[in-house]
């Protein structure tokens, strides 16, 4: 049976999701631009459908901490995870905003930035 922090873990996860899902052209999801980001995907030859889909299939056993608040003071909820991808561990941290837009912060080899 699942614990009460599972099942919220696993609420946030359909929300993601189905935020990701419906996304067309950036309304619902977003990509954090930053260099760790493109690194990574230019590292595994990866395009933002490829993130999309690492997203996707994202696990309540993938989950790493969270939710907290943004250090850098935006809004919304920050959830990390930590899923297997290619034989190495990632670390992606995503941003849920009034459960209405998902940004992804962060999503690189763990412990490699």
């Amino acid at each position: 049976m699942e614990s009460i922090h599972q099942q919220i873990i696993r609420q946030k996860l359909t929300i993601i999701k189905q935020l990701v899902t419906k996304d067309k052209n950036g309304e619902k999801f977003v990509l954090a631009n930053r260099d760790k980001n493109r690194s990574f995907m230019l590292e595994y030859g990866l395009l933002i459908n490829d993130i999309k889909d690492i997203l996707l299939n994202l696990e309540v056993d993938d989950y790493y901490k969270g939710p907290e608040k943004d250090e850098a003071g935006y809004e919304g909820e920050i959830w990390i995870f930590s899923p297997t991808f290619q034989d190495s561990k990632l670390y992606i941290k995503i941003r849920l905003y009034n459960n209405r837009l998902v940004i992804c912060i962060s999503i690189h080899e763990y412990g490699i930035y």
